[in-house]
């Protein structure tokens, strides 16, 4: 059955921005109660008599249960309105948010906090496959490009702003509670001007042989992925990839192991923001440029290089103790840069070897999937280690040394990827002459 969808000449560029800017502050909302989480969890911990494992168990549940509830929205998306689901989601669910903000103990806490990143985790496909549809194939990466940059800005100015509620003494129920309140005004913004051009109930319902191809379709998928070598090896290095937790606990680590207070440390947050967009931005270039020198290499060269500039770089910013937020305000922006270049390197990687037809469920499971329980685990990692050897240690073995021993051991796609990446090439070329 064919979906009748309008096509993006169809929105001028005044209606454009405006479906931009409604899509990015959907996509921004679970980072919102992230840096909320992250700035706070100091004041948090005080109040509720907690430890660093705490926080490692807060950010590994919102983790977690992303995993198991992004596909179920995506599927009510296509079932449904778009735009309803998408409000619903990443808009209306933050009265669960406002609910941790009131919650009594850390169990209630948690479980209401888990119930909030269960929804957010369904805006970013939704409103991805949105984009897509809005914009024509050679603007999407631009417009990708635009989203996530603006909601990398967005979670670095928010951080601030949210370390000023430490000076309260519920400072961070106040925090929760501004982000639900944010959260329930874009979903009427999303359900009044948000332009889908996708019709409403576009699916009709499916039949028991519609669902018996589907379901042999990632079958075989899942069987012809894994039988890739780069990309079997990719997991594994994703698997064992612990730079995302460094700014979940950047914050509480200048506080806890250097003393400086909420709304000091928080000030990070924004060369973080601005590294990492530069690193999205001016990296795809670079990384583009070397791939076209060296186009058996390249891409894992910048790999390479991405991985050990980090660990340098967090080795510095946290086995060292300077005593001035400035400088640890500049390590932090030479650390957003470095773990910029991770999406422009990787998911380029992927699509070298992957034939179209089977991209999206390689990045479900490279992404939503490994990536997700990767990062849940380190963060539950880092807390536990928090706790008994201090944050400064932990962040040495999982940001520094695993990052290090993870860029060396990436020298090992060097052979694969040139193999596979040229056999996809032949492949399509054949495919075009026939």
């Amino acid at each position: 059955m064919t979906t009748d969808v309008a096509s993006p000449n169809q929105f001028q560029r005044g209606r454009r921005g405006k479906n931009l800017a409604l899509l990015t502050g959907s996509t921004a909302m679970d980072n919102a109660e992230s840096s909320v989480t992250t700035v706070l969890f100091p004041l948090m911990r005080e109040a509720m008599g907690l430890s660093s494992a705490a926080l490692g168990t807060i950010v590994a549940v919102a983790k977690a249960v992303g995993i198991f509830t992004a596909i179920p929205w995506a599927f009510l998306a296509r079932r449904y309105s778009r735009k309803s689901v998408l409000a619903l989601c990443s808009g209306f669910w933050g009265g669960w948010v406002i609910l941790a903000g009131l919650s009594g103990n850390f169990t209630q806490f948690l479980v209401l906090y888990a119930i909030g990143a269960a929804g957010f985790a369904g805006a970013g496909p939704i409103a991805l496959s949105i984009l897509g549809d809005l914009y024509e194939d050679d603007r999407r990466g631009r417009a990708t490009g635009l989203v996530y940059g603006s909601v990398a800005i967005i979670a670095g100015v928010s951080a601030p702003i949210f370390g000023l509620l430490s000076r309260f003494e519920d400072g961070w129920r106040y925090g929760y509670i501004i982000t639900g309140g944010i959260c329930i005004v874009i979903g009427m913004l999303i359900l009044v001007f948000l332009d889908d051009p996708q019709p409403d109930h576009h699916n009709s319902r499916p039949t028991v042989d519609d669902l018996g191809v589907k379901a042999r379709f990632w079958r075989d998928g899942l069987r012809e992925l894994l039988a890739i070598k780069t990309f079997r090896y990719i997991l594994i290095q994703r698997i064992f990839s612990g730079q995302n937790v460094m700014m979940s606990f950047g914050i509480v680590f200048l506080v806890e192991e250097h003393g400086f207070t909420t709304a000091t440390a928080s000030i990070i947050a924004p060369p973080f923001a601005i590294g990492f967009l530069l690193g999205t931005f001016v990296g795809g270039r670079v990384n583009d440029a070397v791939h076209v020198r060296r186009p058996r290499s390249g891409r894992i060269i910048m790999l390479q290089i991405s991985q050990l500039a980090f660990a340098a770089a967090a080795l510095i910013a946290t086995q060292i103790s300077w005593n001035n937020i400035v400088i640890y305000a500049a390590l932090f922006g030479v650390l957003g840069l470095c773990q910029g270049q991770v999406p422009v390197v990787n998911r380029p990687l992927i699509m070298a070897v992957v034939r179209p037809e089977l991209r999206a469920l390689a990045f479900a499971v490279s992404l939503s999937t490994v990536e997700a329980l990767a990062y849940a685990g380190y963060a539950l990692l880092v807390g536990i280690l928090g706790d008994t050897i201090g944050l400064q240690g932990s962040l040495l073995i999982v940001t520094v040394l695993l990052t290090t021993v993870n860029g060396l051991a990436s020298a090992a796609l060097y052979r694969p990827y040139a193999r596979d990446s040229a056999a996809l090439h032949s492949h399509d070329v054949v495919k075009s002459l026939v």
